[in-house]
């Protein structure tokens, strides 16, 4: 294998870490919270989430660019922000991604299940076993894995596409129902939450870095294809109907070959996700706590379990409020740490983009909207 090969294989391997990042448990969730509002709203909150996560992606990727020393979003948080959003940035990325590994064990069970029948709660720790031997071995297993699982389900989902296209029924398209058109919120962001994975992407580009931007633009936009596409699908099919796991009301409805298929695309989305995010966890509190790597591995998967085992069940909500609290808070991080690295930076980045100060303002605003609302909520 020549030099070219080996870089064209490094890159792709890279986006599907990032990929195998983001697209998790939440493309499961996503086609519910847009039948509950409509397809129409839903996929203009898709979309414009979708565009603030690439944004939030590439403001990362710069940072950490500028950047000589290797860390994670927190450790960035301390260098550019200082003390108190490094602990801020600590929690929510504790909170985030303890919260979407939980999702995922959840989620696994379920798909599982409904592809063989038996106990979820056993399945879940089957899953849990495997994955989390994996993440011991290291990341140079992760994205092997990574890479097939990502190529997988993206074959999975136009075999999901051909089995169910003749099912789609136009009312389940044109339904609209604006008075819950803050319930795809949490689930969405939640959906396209990756950002951290760009500190693993560029350490597989470590010799190319130069390819990092092209990276981060083709792994963020690859989730919002595949979204819209699943979303269409599943939504038209079984309209308000859909699930909360939408593969299982997908293959309820299609049948038998739909179910097998549906719930494998599912089974490789969550495992990539969790792989990807366990080892970028693993690695905040290797480089970032200054754990041994045995320590931090226990770090990573002994509170998901817990969690698990104390009774967590509920799909749909563990998953909105990660994504609207936990994300939405590092999402403004992200931005004003892009602000100060743009000034305070170390190293001259292979890329540089304008301050968007304005978008990142208007990014800001949203997010704090959206946390207090879901603090509300969970109030009320």
């Amino acid at each position: 294998m020549n030099r070219e090969e080996k870089e064209k294989i490094s890159f792709w391997e890279a986006v599907a870490t990032m990929v195998g990042t983001i697209i998790g448990a939440g493309i499961l969730g996503v086609p519910f919270v847009i039948a509950q509002v409509g397809v129409g709203p839903g996929f203009f909150l898709l979309i414009v989430l979708g565009v603030a996560a690439l944004l939030l992606n590439l403001m990362f990727a710069e940072v950490v660019l500028r950047t000589r020393f290797r860390h994670q979003i927190a450790g960035y948080a301390k260098k550019y922000l200082g003390n108190f959003m490094y602990r801020l940035a600590t929690i929510s990325i504790l909170i985030g991604g303890y919260g979407a590994l939980t999702a995922y064990l959840i989620g696994q069970g379920k798909v599982l299940s409904a592809l063989f029948g038996g106990s979820e709660f056993i399945y879940s720790l089957v899953f849990f076993a495997v994955c989390a031997l994996i993440l011991l071995i290291g990341l140079g297993v992760v994205k092997v894995f990574e890479l097939w699982m990502v190529a997988i389900f993206i074959v999975i989902i136009f075999i999901i596409f051909g089995f169910s296209s003749s099912s789609i029924e136009l009312p389940n398209l044109t339904y609209t129902n604006l008075n819950n058109i803050f319930i795809p919120y949490g689930v969405i962001l939640f959906s396209f939450g990756g950002a951290a994975s760009i500190v693993p992407l560029r350490e597989i580009l470590r010799k190319r870095q130069d390819k990092v931007k092209k990276a981060v633009v083709v792994a963020s936009v690859i989730p919002i294809a595949i979204y819209t596409l699943f979303a269409i699908i599943v939504v038209g099919v079984t309209g308000l109907a859909t699930t909360e796991v939408a593969t299982i009301g997908l293959g309820e409805k299609v049948g038998r070959y739909m179910l097998v298929f549906g719930n494998l695309f599912a089974f490789f989305a969550m495992g990539t996700s969790f792989l990807t995010i366990g080892e970028t966890m693993r690695e905040f509190f290797q480089f970032d706590f200054k754990l041994k790597k045995i320590w931090a591995w226990l770090a990573v998967i002994v509170v998901p379990l817990l969690v698990f085992l104390s009774g967590a069940r509920d799909f749909i909500t563990v998953m909105g409020i990660a994504g609207s609290l936990t994300f939405g808070l590092t999402g403004i991080i992200l931005v004003l740490m892009y602000w100060k690295a743009k000034k305070y930076g170390d190293q001259k980045p292979e890329f540089s983009m304008p301050k968007y100060k304005v978008l990142g303002s208007l990014l800001i605003v949203m997010f704090v909207l959206g946390i207090v609302y879901t603090i509300f909520e969970l109030v009320r």
